[in-house]
């Protein structure tokens, strides 16, 4: 795998999605990240559906992932013994691979593998039949390698057949690069090279690429672990390691050693609850978590903790300068004894970055008939948590994993499922084609997620035919009619206005009368202020408001508080005061405008986007601690918590 990142040309989002995404991510910035939707995507199901594991090839598949704004990661790790690593290839290659040294003139080939009657019981791929109908493991075939081409191989066994009448495979060896020759292994094709060590290598070169850019985002891992099956019979279940990790295998030294001051950790997670005093609130405000959505508790000595809170992405990236958590997925039967406990402080224990939803169903149209935690009820949080919310593709879809496929009731269901606060995850394979042969179907998948602006928009405002249009058109409303999704109109222009209740995410009205964004703050009643979605379900709850208080709109938008009056593109919430957090010049070249962004550091970023001096003023002193139900409790634990 490259240890570059280096998506394809084209690949990352250009206007307007750029503003789109730095706007969804400045809206979101003081939302605790457990609240916030993020799209997730499988490594197996996008980079290795033909199951060839090559370096260069899945390397920059993840790039492209990571450009077309994917930000979870579910990967799948392979404990091959014999060599002491954990792979992303599914078989274990023998250890007198790794010196193997191809001569120049050695031609490529991959040797066919004679498969025994049993077959049809054998080890499935990562990829099962059940999951991706149109990808068959024992129907692989390569075609980079040209028929006219030797079919010469290295065999490292002899070809005999077993007592249970099978005949092992041939394994080949094909030259990559000098200290990375391809293995043919059954239907499996990899690199002796393709370990976990090269995906984090990866990750710290796309942290260190965005580190200094509007492009940071905070990343999620999550790790799926097997045991790889054996060479001599690799589509047979893979056999119970008799050498588990040792302490310099455990997978959290693997994500440690290259990114430990990237990793925001249980350990910090819990010393952060238990003195917040020390931590959320020894911060500027720009960076402190909203008390909204999270418990608060308060001893003797003032000191406030929480049992429940996670911190916000302003806090974890640029208060902290983290930029990745990890977190347990499944875990084979094979590999049950293997040593959790030794990476407990860095990796988080399953179901604490995700909460599957099994209540989920959707229509054959892709739309959700059930499981939305869209409701009635705004004023408690215990019925409409959607705390590390999340959800596969129900079996009951047609996957669209055939070339031809229409990809329409997926990108239904993945919106949908935003719109509901619910984060989805791609677990098929798109079109028949890797994010890398086609990245596509895989930045609609993403864009699909996009919940604030309506498509085209924010429009540049130099294609309007007004001659001010560049000093006019830039506040936002909600628009009904695009079921709640925002365009930008004339601030002068007088209508209704959103406006939230103080504490309550969900709790939104919209004002008795029209009014120009600029005064729109004193038309909401107290306890609600002017105020902009700041995620996809909060922004659920403004356009159910918006139906159910039957103003007429007359196809106009509400005002919601989000403007990019002091920079052009640069959205900012609040009123019409709120400044840029961060500026760029406007050159001519060629009759073009190009964007040049002046951010020395992340960690300059200090002033992000809730500038709404006007709210800041009536919540000032307001802090008071509140209790709420625990979403689910377990064995007398809470469930979002962190062990001790």
């Amino acid at each position: 795998m490259s240890e570059s990142y280096s998506p394809g040309q084209g690949v990352e989002p250009q206007p307007p999605y750029s503003i789109v995404f730095l706007s969804e991510r400045d809206l979101g910035l003081r939302v605790p990240i457990n609240f916030v939707t993020t799209p997730g995507v499988s490594f197996t199901a996008a980079c290795f559906p033909h199951l060839r594991y090559k370096d260069d090839e899945s390397g920059d598949c993840l790039s492209n992932l990571l450009a077309v704004a994917f930000r979870r990661f579910e990967i799948d790790v392979y404990w091959d013994q014999g060599r002491r690593v954990w792979s992303f290839c599914p078989v274990a290659i023998p250890t007198s691979i790794q010196n193997a040294n191809p001569s120049s003139t050695m031609t490529p080939t991959f040797a066919s593998t004679t498969m025994s009657p049993l077959a049809s019981d054998a080890r499935p791929s990562p990829l099962s039949s059940s999951s991706s109908p149109n990808l068959n493991p024992r129907q692989v075939s390569f075609t980079s390698i040209s028929e006219s081409q030797s079919t010469s191989s290295v065999d490292l066994r002899s070809s005999s057949a077993s007592s249970l009448g099978n005949v092992l495979p041939t394994i080949a060896v094909q030259p990559d690069s000098p200290n990375a020759p391809l293995i043919s292994i059954g239907p499996y094709v990899c690199t002796t090279t393709i370990n976990l060590s090269t995906f984090t290598s990866q990750i710290l070169d796309y942290i260190a690429k965005t580190q200094t850019t509007l492009d940071a985002h905070l990343l999620y891992v999550i790790l799926n672990v097997h045991a790889a099956a054996s060479d001599a019979f690799p589509t047979s279940p893979a056999p119970t390691p008799t050498e588990l990790p040792g302490t310099s295998n455990l997978l959290s030294g693997m994500f440690s050693g290259n990114l430990s001051q990237y990793l925001y950790t249980p350990s910090e997670l819990s010393s952060d609850r238990a003195n917040l005093n020390g931590s959320w609130y020894s911060v500027g405000v720009t960076y402190r978590p909203v008390e909204d959505y999270y418990s608060l508790d308060v001893n003797e000595n003032d000191i406030y903790s929480t049992e429940d809170g996670w911190p916000s992405e302003s806090y974890v990236e640029f208060s902290k300068s983290k930029r990745l958590l990890v977190g347990w997925g499944t875990v084979d039967p094979q590999l049950a004894d293997y040593n959790f406990t030794g990476d407990s402080g860095v990796i988080f224990p399953a179901g604490y970055l995700q909460d599957l939803q099994t209540d989920v169903n959707e229509s054959s149209t892709g739309l959700l008939t059930r499981g939305c935690l869209l409701s009635n009820l705004t004023d408690d949080l215990t019925q409409n948590n959607s705390s590390w919310a999340f959800d596969a593709l129900s079996p009951d879809l047609g996957y669209p994993t055939n070339t031809s496929s229409d990809l329409s009731s997926l990108l239904n269901i993945t919106s949908s499922s935003t719109t509901c606060g619910i984060s989805p995850i791609l677990n098929v394979t798109l079109l028949n084609s890797t994010a890398l042969e086609d990245y596509t179907p895989y930045q609609n998948f993403s864009y699909a997620t996009i919940w604030s602006w309506a498509p085209g928009e924010p429009r540049n405002h130099s294609d309007s035919t007004s001659s001010n249009a560049g000093s006019v058109f830039r506040c936002a409303t909600s628009n009904i009619q695009l079921d709640g999704r925002w365009m930008t109109a004339d601030c002068s222009q007088r209508y209704y206005a959103a406006c939230r209740a103080h504490n309550q995410p969900y709790n939104w009205t919209i004002t008795s009368y029209q009014i120009s964004y600029s005064f729109a703050d004193q038309a909401c009643d107290e306890p609600y202020h002017f105020a902009a979605p700041r995620t996809a379900l909060e922004n659920s709850f403004l356009t159910q408001e918006m139906r159910r208080s039957r103003r007429d709109f007359d196809g106009n938008g509400v005002w919601v508080a989000f403007n990019s009056l002091d920079t052009t593109n640069c959205w900012v919430m609040g009123g019409p005061n709120a400044t840029c957090p961060w500026k760029y010049t406007i050159a001519e070249e060629n009759d073009l405008q190009t964007k040049v962004i002046l951010v020395p550091t992340v960690a300059a970023i200090i002033v992000l986007v809730v500038t709404a001096l006007t709210i800041v003023a009536k919540v000032a002193g307001s802090r008071k601690v509140r209790k709420r139900s625990k979403r689910r409790v377990e064995n007398g634990f809470v469930y979002e918590g962190v062990p001790s």
